[in-house]
């Protein structure tokens, strides 16, 4: 794949290299290599298809791919990369709401609760194609084809089990509490939901006088007309619900009296410590610095003495509005309460019970009313007047403004305003639709997390958390503090609560199977169905679609009568009380048949029992019917033209089998049909979804039904939609009632459906149907996901497991930090810097995205995506390794049978790369092991740099000298030992890479154990070679080849060498001019022959010199001799022929006749190194002058001097 390339381009080479996989199915060989290993759990979180996916999402699913990768190339058999779709919930609701122009649930119930979900359904699919072509471009090895789907029943169904072990340990529950709520969705948020949507705004917070009652006694004062308390909100649209205010008992207040003004006389109450901030900023007073004592302030106010708060207690105050609702012997008076501080406000807290956690406690320990003056919508109710249907939160800000300042003009009026103030704060909003919310009480489902608490933080001290301080930090911190799971959604798109409600006795029921279900439904006699196929008919024969009754002309077989009658011996033990056939001739045939050895009744011919309708293929060969669809699941949505889909045959079964329960029990249907037709039907009686369906076709193999083949079934009384098929969302499953266990009475279901979030947090159980299917993999080695997922998915699945009585869900997580743009801002399309994945990827491939976001910094801390830096990554690290292989593949031993081994190496050169090759197989085999992804990455493109850098540079010698013809056996030995050597190391460096860059390893891999000579899958000498890098086995580190020393010493070499050739630049000669001696002061070296002579050559000197008396580090000869200058000469000489020879494409075997002209310094070196000339340029011959032919040619200047170069091959 990388041999003889035109262009570099990495996007194509990954291209080419899916086809590899597609046609040669790696990644389902991958999983077969290791199905009997030791299992490595991963688990999918599931997306959304709703939505197109980022490149947010392109970063959370590589960093997923790249340790099943790894573990799978360890041997173990990684299980759980399977595809999921997370499929119910607000954000689908929202999307179909828009598509269809909705504003609220109003707008859904008229339309109509089963149509408005069968949208939603239809849109949860919207970008599927895209997020499975995106997976699949970016490498991220998942079965897409075999996803789980958490609308399916039998996820629901795992849910629900949950749900009523949850129930049985007494701890889901019904409360009337204050919860987030979105006022445009209708429904309550979790605690866990409501953290994704804070924003930080600026509101009008409004300081309020209540008016005291006049004659009430406050230590030695006593209120009058114009006494005030002061307190203070951020939600003016609560004041209407005011029905108390609460104090802190321990507290000291003020009493301040105004003394000039129009205020003047009005006596205010308020903390002491919040006097100054209170009426400095007011803009009514101004107010000077000091507070002091009684004193007189700039002549405005006075300052009493101390009160504490107990003094204040059940002082009673006139109310703000007029709301009988609210009038009560405990209203309008002031309490103690433990949530009040002087941070921020008057240190006087105004209560309104329904719209606060704190205010819904207190009036409910002291007998508050409780009593909405706001709607669901989040409109003043009628209670209100002069207010009611006016918006108190809005997206739209003039609207919550004019709401707002009517507020403010009712409190003047009533001399209740003092002031307003902006106040900036974070604010929660729907995570979805964006909308404002509110703290709104009423009836909600909650689990009791509170009360697993210390569970929940045992099992989060068992998990690895990268980075480590999440672990104690940002999910310690939130489970620490964990509060009641507020489950319960007024929504329609999602899992129904499985809790049903008998009215007649007040009794709850959690139901946790479809089983369970069904028993506890108003009991019937069953009937039962013998479904039989006809026999085998002339059609059958010449496999040919025959799907129209009025115009059938193929009879029943004679073999297909013989099958007939012996399946009528078989029923002859049946007692049958009805015969239904379809009325094509084969089944009229057989239905005879059977009348007659069974001696029954009349045939039922029913129209509702015939073949599917295959339209236009009628008459047309079985195959092209077959072919019309990719698969079974085509062919439940796609119409043949003029003819009908699974779909369609299922709801005309559904009519016939809905109409025979209703009419009859306890009977025994004997039906002739067809195969497609009994496959649908068992499909109806047995509740099977699509998938279920599906599997049991699969399982069976072939036909459902053989000819004259029998099935016996009973109607399972489960939740159908309009088609028949299995349907356990609302409005079907709202329609089941079942028995009160307790009087016997009729219970319904709660409309309540499930918080998406639980969905999705139960996948470890739901995906494999547990516990209905026994075998679930638990707990996962290893998740990934965004560091917003600690307070999403990673606790939903945490919470669940504990629930469940599980220990910790997951043994590592890797949390991932946001994406930014390059300058550190959050990517948004009003930003215009949202990046295009498809268009990054076209432009630098996805290995290069891979691994920048891999190593440009930790995994949990934020990347700024930029693509400079992309760029630069492709350089460092596939440029390099590509430069590599091609420099192999020029120069290389044609030999390749030659194998690298480390006991026969004796140039150091290869001694230490292999050194540094086990050094890093060790350290980044440790690293990824302990989840280290960066670290590992940053040393293997260490590991390339000291590759390219230096052993091939140091070693571009050791390749070319056989070529040019210098050497003898000696060299040629050394040649193949660096060919094998370099080959090996490449080799092995594919397979490290192999997690992070899965396209360019596997080129790499191809083109040197393929393209080089070596069979796929076949025997090299004692090596087998696996067909793909991902099929081969990590590599192990050969600790005997780990030579410590050595890479010290080469170390102290290359350091050395990098200071003499900055002092070389520094002091302006050029590398190519030799030169006389580099004098050392470290003598530790001095034995190091062979280090020295790769120092000598790196440096360009003839000789290295010792002198421990140096006051520097090192010394150079800079004297440059006449024949140290002719030299240099030579080697620009020759540096200039083989840029020319490249630029003529010519290969290193090619030999040349090489033309020289210039001046006479320059004829003179040609003259005298002629024949070294000639073996360095690969030149047959060399020819001072100017030919009238050749194929190349350079006009340059060389040390200032003129020269004309031609060649001709």
């Amino acid at each position: 794949m990388l041999k003889k390339l035109e262009k570099f381009s990495l996007p194509e080479l990954e291209e080419k290299v899916l086809e590899f996989w597609k046609i040669n199915k790696i990644f389902e060989k991958s999983l077969a290599k290791n199905a009997k290993g030791k299992k490595f759990v991963f688990y999918e979180g599931p997306p959304s298809a709703n939505a197109r996916p980022g490149i947010h999402h392109v970063i959370a699913r590589v960093f997923k791919d790249i340790i099943p990768r790894f573990k799978s190339m360890q041997g173990l058999n990684v299980v759980g990369r399977r595809g999921g779709w997370d499929t119910h919930g607000l954000p689908i609701e929202v999307q179909t709401e828009k598509s269809l122009g909705f504003n609220n649930k109003q707008d859904i119930e008229r339309y109509g609760v089963a149509e408005f979900n069968r949208k939603c359904k239809e849109l949860v699919w919207l970008y599927k194609d895209e997020w499975e072509k995106l997976t699949e471009r970016i490498g991220f090895w998942l079965d897409l084809e075999n996803p789980y789907v958490t609308y399916e029943n039998s996820y629901i169904e795992s849910v629900w089990n949950i749900l009523k072990r949850v129930w049985d340990d007494k701890l889901l529950y019904q409360g009337h509490k204050v919860v987030p709520w979105c006022p445009r969705c209708g429904t309550g948020l979790s605690s866990h939901e409501l953290a994704q949507g804070y924003k930080e705004v600026t509101d009008i917070s409004v300081y309020i006088k209540f008016k005291l009652k006049p004659g009430q006694k406050i230590g030695n004062f006593t209120t009058d007309d114009k006494t005030h308390i002061l307190s203070w909100t951020t939600t003016p649209w609560t004041l209407p619900a005011n029905v108390a205010l609460a104090v802190g008992k321990d507290i000291e207040y003020r009493k301040v009296t105004i003394t000039r003004g129009e205020h003047d006389g009005e006596v205010y109450i308020l903390t002491t410590t919040r006097i100054a901030d209170t009426f400095r900023r007011s803009g009514v007073f101004d107010l000077g610095e000091r507070l002091d004592g009684n004193e007189e302030i700039n002549g405005f106010m006075d300052i009493g003495t101390a009160i504490k708060g107990k003094d204040l207690i059940g002082l009673e105050y006139e109310p703000l509005f007029d709301v009988p609702a609210l009038k009560s012997k405990t209203s309008y008076k002031i309490y103690d309460a433990k949530f009040v501080t002087t941070t921020d406000g008057t240190g006087v807290v105004h209560t309104a019970v329904m719209y606060g956690e704190d205010d819904y406690n207190l009036g409910k320990e002291i007998g508050l009313p409780q009593h909405h003056t706001v709607d669901e919508q989040g409109k003043f109710t009628k209670d209100v007047k002069g207010f009611e249907g006016m918006v108190v939160k809005s997206k739209d800000e003039k609207t919550e403004s004019e709401t707002t300042q009517k507020v403010i003009d009712h409190l003047k009026s009533k001399n209740n305003f003092l002031r307003t103030e902006p106040y900036k704060h974070e604010y929660p909003f729907c995570w979805r639709c964006s909308t404002p919310l509110i703290y709104y009480a009423r009836d909600s489902w909650f689990i009791a997390m509170s009360k697993l608490r210390p569970k929940l933080q045992k099992a989060n001290k068992n998990i690895n958390w990268v980075p480590e301080n999440i672990r104690d930090g940002r999910f310690g911190e939130w489970i620490k503090e964990v509060k009641d799971w507020a489950i319960s959604r007024e929504r329609y798109w999602g899992t129904p609560l499985p809790i049903w409600h008998c009215k007649k006795c007040r009794h709850f029921r959690c139901i946790g199977s479809l089983e369970e279900l069904e028993d506890g439904g108003k009991k019937k006699e069953k009937n039962r169905y013998i479904i039989v196929r006809h026999g085998a008919a002339e059609n059958n024969l010449k496999n040919i679609c025959d799907s129209d009754a009025l115009k059938s002309v193929f009879n029943l077989t004679l073999k297909g009568r013989v099958q007939v009658e012996a399946l009528a011996k078989k029923l002859k033990k049946e007692k049958i009380d009805i015969l239904f056939s379809s009325d094509f001739p084969r089944t009229k045939e057989t239905a005879e048949i059977l009348k007659s050895a069974l001696g029954l009744g009349k045939i039922n011919l029913d129209a509702r029992l015939r073949e599917i309708n295959v339209g236009d293929f009628n008459g047309q060969p079985d195959e092209n019917y077959g072919n019309f669809c990719k698969d079974y699941a085509e062919k439940f949505v796609k119409r043949p033209p003029q003819g009908e889909n699974l779909t369609d045959l299922r709801s005309r079964l559904f009519d016939f089998v809905n109409e025979k329960e209703k009419e009859f029990s306890g009977k025994t249907f004997l039906i002739v049909s067809h195969e497609y037709t009994i496959w649908m039907l068992a499909s109806i009686l047995n509740g099977w979804g699509n998938r279920e369906a599906i599997e049991e076709k699969n399982k069976r193999g072939g036909d459902f039904i053989a000819n004259a083949g029998m099935e016996i079934c009973e109607f399972k009384d489960v939740p159908r939609n309009e088609s028949g098929e299995t349907d356990l969302h609302r409005p079907y499953l709202d329609n089941v009632k079942i028995a009160c266990d307790r009087c016997g009475g009729d219970m319904e279901r709660i409309k309540e459906v499930l918080d998406v979030w639980f969905d999705s947090g139960a996948m470890p159980f739901a995906q494999s149907h547990y516990p209905f299917n026994k075998e679930m993999d638990y707990p996962a080695d290893y998740i990934s996901e965004g560091m917003d997922q600690t307070r999403g998915w990673f606790y939903t699945l945490l919470a669940i497991g504990v629930l469940m009585g599980k220990n910790s869900p997951y043994k590592n997580v890797i949390c991932l930090g946001l994406i930014l743009d390059k300058n550190g801002q959050k990517m948004s399309k009003s930003k215009g810097n949202i990046v295009d994945p498809w268009e990054m990827m076209a432009k630098h491939g996805v290995d290069a995205i891979r691994w920048y976001f891999y190593t440009v910094n930790p995994p949990g801390e934020s990347k700024k995506f930029d693509e400079a830096e992309i760029t630069k990554t492709s350089r460092q690290i596939f440029s390099l390794l590509y430069n590599s292989f091609v420099f192999l593949e020029t120069y290389r031993s044609k030999n390749s049978k030659i194998q690298m081994t480390n006991s026969k190496l004796t140039n150091i050169l290869d001694k230490w790369i292999l050194s540094r090759l086990n050094e890093t197989i060790e350290s980044v085999t440790r690293k990824l092991n302990h989840y280290g992804i960066s670290e590992a990455g940053r040393a293997i493109e260490d590991f390339v740099g000291d590759l390219s850098r230096w052993y091939i540079r140091r070693s571009r010698r050791r390749f070319s000298a056989v070529t040019k013809g210098f050497g003898g056996q000696a060299e040629a030995l050394d040649f193949e030992a660096a060919s094998a050597t370099l080959r090996h190391v490449l080799t092995e460096t594919s397979k490290l890479m192999a997690p992070f860059a899965p396209f360019f390893s596997e080129a790499l891999y191809l083109s040197l154990n393929n393209e080089l000579g070596i069979k796929n899958e076949g025997h090299n000498s004692k090596f087998k070679i696996p067909k793909s890098v991902h099929l081969a086995d990590w590599p192990k580190a050969d600790k005997k080849a780990i030579n410590k020393k050595l890479t010290v010493s080469m170390d102290e070499i290359r350091t050395i060498a990098s200071s003499v050739l900055a002092k070389r630049a520094e002091i302006g000669i050029k590398v190519r001019q030799p030169l006389a001696s580099l004098n050392i002061k470290d003598v530790k070296l001095k034995s190091q022959k062979e280090l020295l002579d790769i120092l000598k050559d790196e440096v360009n000197v003839k000789e290295i010199k010792f002198d421990a008396n140096l006051k520097v580090e090192f010394e150079l000869d800079t004297k440059i001799t006449h024949e140290l200058k002719e030299e240099g000469t030579l080697r620009e000489l020759v540096r200039t022929i083989q840029d020319l020879r490249q630029d003529a494409k010519l290969t290193p075997q090619d030999t040349v006749e090489l033309f020289i002209n210039g001046a006479e310094e320059i004829k003179f070196i040609v003259s005298k190194y002629g024949e070294l000339l000639k073996k360095e340029v690969k030149a047959e011959r060399v020819e001072i002058g100017r030919p009238p032919r050749f194929d190349a040619e350079i006009e340059t200047r060389i040390d200032e001097m003129p020269v004309w170069i031609g060649i001709k091959k």
